[in-house]
């Protein structure tokens, strides 16, 4: 008989799909069908993982109370093994045989994926996983339609505007690397979030007559299925960058005021081009707030990004 396995996960899309790999790890480990508790945006990458019977959807309240709905919905279950990647108090108040828990002392100094091998039964990094459907892979065909690839996808958004590169410069990109012998005649796929579709508008409006898919704003799972025929993907650091980067195919990163040692995409098909500045030097204003803070990237040049390109390519 399967035992039972509660794996209380992330809100950001990113993270969760970082988490992906223990998951699976933890499954196959302790011989366990999975419970999985996590934010809205990334319930849907756990919907077609073969070891998992239930994801619960976090709806935030006021005064934290999305946990309480929580622990009714999980308090009368004997789990065999909780794994808690966000330190919340509901784990106690329920019945566990094993209780994991990961430690944020690390959080600073670490990547993401070390961190989460401290954790690992088998004590292995555990590489992000992609749990793609048939229903996904058809929807992707769907935005297909009669483009040509080879697929270029690009990732112009983020969470935060600090992060993001200007969408000029990611134009430029587009012009030239559209002239390489390897995607002459191909496809841009633009990616990103809700609420980001100006974003895209703007961009396409820069590009000129190149073929485009505009998937901004589109679910992320069918985004992911698109990933998995595409030739390449370069944007800036966000969720999609690491679904991606899950996929297996060759991701570029783009990073400036958050640190790439603690968020790079995994994988040996991945890589990243920063600005010349750290992380740190960029947000070392006592002003400096992400909610408001302009792009923190121009230092960032087309030929720098082009040149990271071609490396990840292994192009001459």
């Amino acid at each position: 008989m399967k035992k039972k396995l509660l794996f209380i996960g992330n809100t950001r899309l990113g993270d969760s799909v970082m988490s992906t790999g223990l998951l699976e790890s933890l499954c196959f480990f302790y011989k366990a069908d999975a419970t999985v508790v996590c934010g809205n945006v990334a319930h849907s990458i756990f919907r077609s993982c073969p070891y998992v019977d239930k994801v619960i959807k976090l709806n935030k309240k006021k005064y934290s109370m999305h946990w309480y709905d929580v622990w009714k919905e999980i308090k009368k279950i004997k789990w065999d093994i909780v794994c808690d990647l966000r330190n919340t108090p509901v784990i106690w108040f329920i019945s566990a045989k094993k209780r994991i828990v990961l430690p944020t002392r690390d959080a600073k100094v670490l990547h993401r994926i070390d961190r989460l091998s401290k954790i690992n039964p088998t004590h292995n990094k555990p590489m992000p996983k992609v749990w793609i459907s048939s229903e996904d892979d058809l929807e992707a065909q769907s935005y297909v339609s009669n483009k040509k690839g080879p697929f270029i996808v690009i990732g112009p958004t983020a969470n935060w505007v600090a992060k993001m590169w200007n969408i000029n410069k990611f134009a430029e990109l587009i012009q030239k690397i559209m002239l390489y012998d390897s995607f002459i005649g191909g496809t841009i796929i633009l990616v990103g979030g809700p609420g980001e579709e100006k974003i895209g508008k703007d961009l396409i409006n820069l590009i000129g007559d190149i073929d485009i898919i505009n998937l901004i704003g589109k679910p992320i799972m069918p985004t992911a299925a698109m990933f998995k025929i595409s030739k390449v993907f370069v944007g800036n650091d966000s969720g999609l960058m690491h679904l991606s980067a899950a996929t297996g195919i060759p991701t570029l990163g783009l990073f400036g005021p958050t640190d790439d040692k603690l968020y790079s995409p995994s994988g040996i098909n991945s890589l990243i081009v920063r600005t010349p500045e750290t992380a740190s030097e960029l947000m070392s204003s006592p002003s400096f707030d992400h909610r408001t803070s302009g792009s923190l990237m121009d230092s960032l040049t087309v030929g720098m990004v082009e040149n990271a390109l071609k490396k990840l390519l292994k192009m001459k």
